[in-house]
């Protein structure tokens, strides 16, 4: 078998003809339908991975690819929109040519003009490529010299860049596709063409995914019984070697053949496939990321941690949110090295594994800002008070000036309760998401336009958690008001309560998006515990685990009141349990052929086997 085995969409006469007898039940999603996969073969193993609790991921990531689709397609307009201006500026052609009176010289400038579905010339094929600045890359010449000054027209470059052809929509790759159900969808509830898809590219490692002699093509077996159309495509390849093949940074890399969305969806870390990810996306293009090793971002293992993301997770209340942070900082700091920025859309940590939607984008000036948005975390042992310590600062609006970052954080000694300090990151401690493109998503969510998207089944859900995510502010970590007052053994205080008192102070504070009983606020660490010792004069706790806590004076001015927080906005459903006990990963899917029963084996083993098949978890 070859490296890479490309196989077409579409309805295929090589497909082994169905045997007789009732057909085998077929797994709906959406308005997708896959033949089975997870039925047991002798050996007790499954043939490829499919599970059902991930469902609610491919909703999400469907709605967020129409609304990029659009994002995208506007900016190429509004791209073309400019360039044309400053074309008409250069040759002096007005915005309207009436009638015959028209100069000669602007009609024949109106005849250079890129038409709609034109081709680049044959001239420009094997050119120098030359990132641009925005979104989609430019074609140079190496021997080209800028005309300006001595030259009244548009130069070369300009010309060039009038005569590419507009994108037709999104090249996605969706690098793991194990039964190709999120290729499925996205190819059925998705538009063809602008605003829309462009082709797929659904590829995974496993020969028995993509191609199996034996019993069939799976993966090319579902496009034929969705009957879909050629631009869908299953390739069997290791996923780095095929995206370092498309790159669109880095040696030799290829701008044009980059693709515009790139899926991962691995069984465990992402780990392996940031640099490759990151090198392939187009300039503005957009990265699905989903990691479902919550142990180790858990905290769990600190040095498996490290040595995946570049940081260290730490066992602390804010667990979930710093999983987010290492997992976008690897992509940051991988990026950044190919002189790329990173910019978040949305990054949500959803039941047993993260999902992060980033865009990527040419931009060596803006790599410079990294630093400014790094940092590590310093915690107590004993009590909930952290510090956030960046890597860098910024000053000045114009010209930004770039430093080292002072130290903010007060040493090895925790300033509450005289407790040991543990540090944890580096991390990302920006932005999570981008306001604009999180409020176009809700506007999807609207009763009036869930029906563009038929195949979305998680409505309720994705409305409650997106609209958790618009409520919450851009603070780096948060406290959990359980683990605040377990601190000091004191019963615990109403939340609003608590969070309506910090902004009567006028500070910021908000919930995070995976946890109603946060606290984010960008008030300092000694005001919150200033709160909790307040709270714990009024109602004393009988046996106090941390008396230097409640010994430090208050840095607040008394009387201090309680305020309760209002409610504000339309009451939705933010928090919403899991469907079912035991929601959670399904066992991997196990590859190869099924090993025949060794005949010399002795009998006293083969019971053992047959233990060792019952205790596989289900």
């Amino acid at each position: 078998m070859s490296d890479a085995s490309i196989v077409p969409g579409g309805v295929d006469s090589s497909l082994p003809e169905a045997s007789e007898g009732p057909a085998p039940a077929s797994i709906t999603e959406g308005l997708a339908e896959v033949l089975p996969v997870n039925a047991k073969r002798k050996d007790g193993k499954n043939d490829v991975f499919y599970n059902p609790a991930q469902v609610f991921n491919r909703d999400l990531s469907v709605l967020v690819l129409s609304v990029f689709a659009k994002v995208r397609e506007e900016k190429f307009a509004e791209k073309d929109r400019l360039r044309l201006e400053r074309f008409r500026a250069k040759v002096k052609v007005p915005e309207v040519v009436q009638g015959e009176q028209a100069d000669e010289r602007e009609n024949e400038a109106c005849k250079e003009l890129p038409k709609e579905g034109d081709q680049p010339p044959s001239s420009l094929l094997g050119q120098e490529e030359v990132p641009n600045e925005g979104d989609q890359p430019g074609l140079r010449s190496k021997e080209e010299v800028p005309n300006e000054g001595d030259q009244p027209g548009p130069s070369s470059k300009e010309m060039r860049q009038l005569q590419l052809p507009t994108p037709s929509g999104l090249k996605v790759l969706e690098a793991l596709a194990a039964t190709g159900i999120r290729t499925v969808r996205y190819a059925k509830e998705l538009p063809f063409g602008p605003g829309g898809i462009a082709s797929i590219v659904a590829n995974d490692l496993d020969p028995n995914a993509v191609v199996r002699p034996n019993t069939g093509e799976h993966m090319k077996r579902n496009f034929a019984h969705n009957e879909l159309p050629s631009h869908v495509q299953a390739v069997n390849s290791d996923a780095n070697a095929h995206m370092y093949s498309k790159r669109a940074k880095g040696t030799g890399g290829l701008g044009l053949s980059a693709y515009d969305v790139i899926d991962l969806d691995p069984y465990g870390t992402v780990a392996p496939f940031i640099d490759s990810a990151v090198q392939a996306v187009a300039d503005g293009g957009l990265l699905c990321i989903t990691s479902t090793d919550m142990p180790v971002l858990g905290g769990n293992h600190p040095e498996t941690c490290f040595a995946r993301y570049g940081g260290s997770a730490l066992k602390c209340g804010y667990v979930h949110e710093m999983a987010l942070r290492l997992v976008l900082h690897a992509f940051a700091t991988a990026a950044a090295r190919c002189g790329r920025e990173v910019r978040p859309l949305l990054s949500v940590s959803i039941d047993f594994y993260v999902r992060l939607f980033v865009r990527v984008f040419d931009s060596p000036a803006r790599v410079k800002r990294h630093a400014s948005k790094t940092g590590l975390v310093h915690q107590c042992v004993q009590c909930e008070s952290f510090f956030v310590q960046k890597f860098g600062e910024i000053e000045g609006s114009k010209e930004a000036k770039f430093k080292v970052a002072r130290v903010t954080v007060p040493g090895s000694e925790c300033p509450e309760c005289k407790g040991r300090m543990k540090v944890g990151g580096p991390f990302h401690c920006g932005p999570l998401y981008d306001r604009d493109f999180l409020q176009r998503c809700l506007q999807v969510c609207s009763a009036e336009n869930m029906s563009s998207l038929p195949g979305i089944v998680s409505w309720k859900k994705i409305t409650g958690l997106l609209t958790a995510m618009s409520e919450e502010n851009d603070e780096a970590l948060y406290y959990k008001l359980p683990n605040l007052c377990k601190s000091l053994k004191v019963n615990q205080m109403p939340l609003r309560q608590f969070r309506g008192t910090l902004i009567s102070l006028g500070y910021r504070v908000s919930h995070f998006h995976r946890e109603p009983q946060a606290i984010k606020t960008d008030a300092p660490n000694h005001v919150v515990f200033d709160l909790l010792r307040l709270w714990a004069e009024e109602h004393p706790p009988t046996n106090c685990p941390l008396p230097e806590l409640l010994k430090k004076e208050f840095s607040l001015s008394r009387p201090l009141e309680w305020k309760t927080e209002s409610h504000e906005g339309d009451k939705v459903a933010k928090f919403l349990p899991n469907p079912e006990p035991n929601w959670g990963p399904k066992p991997r899917a196990r590859s190869g052929v099924e090993k025949p029963e060794d005949p010399t084996e002795p009998d006293s083993k083969k019971p053992r086997r047959e233990e060792e098949k019952l205790k596989e978890p289900s």
